[in-house]
């Protein structure tokens, strides 16, 4: 089983990883070159279809990605009715967006990109299932491959775009293109492993598809909001500049987020195939302790070095993201654990109580964002962000009763290297920021190594990912 993960993670990793760093240095480039007030525009269209997307999905691409890999024919039988469904739900949310946008009282230009964005939904309706296939039987590295193309056409066709004065609207254009190249070889995949056959839609099925699909649906929804919609109500009450300094910031923690997701779909559809209760509580144990050791250096680090790092990649126009990014980095860790906890109760086959705890910490969000962002701005959005993250980890928490199977060592040790890293670049602070981001990178190894955080089980692990041998509880 663990070994499985790694691969997976390795392929969803290694198969995007110079794919994703050129989208990264991208979108660095997209923000110099808009500057912060038209990457405030771009950002706010982004964050009104994101905040509603889901509705169009209703939360059956994980519930998918759970029923195939644990029954692969009763899955795939799904496959047509969750497209059709999805794109008549996809017209819905379209409508959705749209009025929501004109009742805020966007001006007409960013209703026009808010409009085109809202189309990737219609793409989504047949991208979403067909996905959920190849993962649901864990064929990570054929959603690897399709999700690197579609980030080489957007980045190549949105330089053009820009360079040729297009604006955000040519950006969005890009990934137009670039999300039906990844449609159609994603259908050329699941089509040529047999997985899905046109077919009649079943609409006798819709009922029960949205009825199991409200939980998984109402999770999506509200992770959705708590990252958006402090975008949305910035737009509202503050210049677009100051949407833009918010975003710039936000899209680091994101980038980072990029590592707790490939590992999160990875360990998904694995555990929703374990059979054996005391193999997923090791799996369960371990995973805490490497994500938490993946992500505690980036807060320590970004921290640090935030003033250094901002004004590096975005320019000095960007200087005011400093603040609000001091205290974003600090996310990343619960951000890490958060969306992996959620898994691990998905696959206990209780979605409503990962519902409940997003209702829960979204309610808290949006309220929190309503009260403080029109006078306090995207410092006020930055702190509900970090507390709303807060939350939804000690909820999972509580009802994990983490506490009783983590050593605390697991995650003292990495927070001690952590800490002697940061006390290693305050040290070295004047010298210049490429020297000082390798020299963190080794003194947050070495210390680990020094405290002796990762054990033999670790490094046997490492040693024999590929060198494949069964693991108890697990089928498929």
């Amino acid at each position: 089983m663990a070994l499985t993960v790694l691969r997976n993670t390795l392929f969803g990793l290694g198969g995007r990883l110079m794919v994703k760093a050129l989208a990264f240095a991208f979108s660095v480039w997209v923000v110099r070159r808009l500057g912060q007030e038209a990457f405030g525009h771009y950002a706010t269209a982004l964050a009104y279809v994101a905040a509603f997307a889901v509705l169009s999905d209703w939360g059956l691409a994980p519930y998918l990605v759970r029923e195939i890999a644990r029954d692969r024919r009763r899955g795939e039988a799904m496959l047509m009715d969750a497209m059709a469904l999805r794109f008549l739900l996809s017209l819905g949310t379209i409508g959705l967006i749209l009025g929501m946008a004109w009742w805020h009282q966007q001006p007409p230009f960013l209703m026009g990109g808010i409009a085109l964005a809202a189309l990737t939904l219609v793409l989504y309706a047949a991208q979403g299932p067909l996905e959920a296939a190849l993962q649901g039987i864990r064929r990570l590295d054929l959603v690897s491959a399709a999700g690197v193309l579609q980030q080489l056409l957007f980045v190549g066709l949105g330089t053009a775009a820009l360079v040729l004065g297009w604006g955000f609207y040519g950006l969005i254009g890009a990934s137009l293109v670039g999300l039906t190249a990844a449609l159609l070889l994603t259908a050329w995949a699941v089509r040529s492993l047999g997985l899905f056959h046109l077919q009649r839609p079943e609409w006798s099925v819709w009922p029960s598809l949205l009825r199991v699909g409200l939980p998984f649906g109402l999770i999506g929804l509200a992770v959705n909001l708590s990252y958006k919609v402090d975008t949305i109500l910035l737009s509202l009450w503050w210049p677009a500049g100051v949407v833009g300094w918010y975003n710039a910031a936000y899209n680091l923690i994101f980038s980072i987020a990029m590592i707790s997701n490939a590992v999160n779909v990875a360990l998904y559809p694995s555990m929703a195939s374990l059979t054996d209760p005391e193999a997923l509580a090791a799996v369960i144990r371990r995973s805490v302790g490497y994500l938490w050791m993946l992500s505690i250096p980036f807060a320590v680090g970004g921290w640090m070095l935030g003033d250094r790092l901002i004004p590096a990649l975005y320019g000095p126009s960007f200087l005011p993201s400093v603040p609000a990014f001091r205290i974003l980095i600090g996310v990343v860790p619960f951000m890490f654990l958060s969306e992996y906890l959620g898994y691990v109760i998905l696959v206990r086959n209780q979605e409503w109580l990962v519902a409940r705890s997003l209702i829960l910490s979204t309610t808290f969000n949006i309220a929190a964002n309503l009260m403080l962002i029109p006078r306090y701005g995207l410092m006020a959005a930055a702190w509900i962000t970090l507390l709303t993250e807060i939350l939804l980890v000690g909820q999972y928490g509580l009802l994990l009763r983490l506490w009783r199977g983590i050593p605390m060592g697991l995650l003292g040790k990495p927070a001690l290297a952590a800490g002697i890293m940061g006390l290693t670049l305050w040290a070295a602070r004047g010298l210049p920021l490429p020297t000082l981001l390798i020299l963190g990178a080794f003194a947050y190894g070495l210390a680990l190594w020094g405290l002796r955080a990762l054990g033999s089980a670790e490094w046997d692990l490492l040693r024999g990912i590929f060198r494949r041998s069964p693991i108890t509880g697990e089928v498929g």
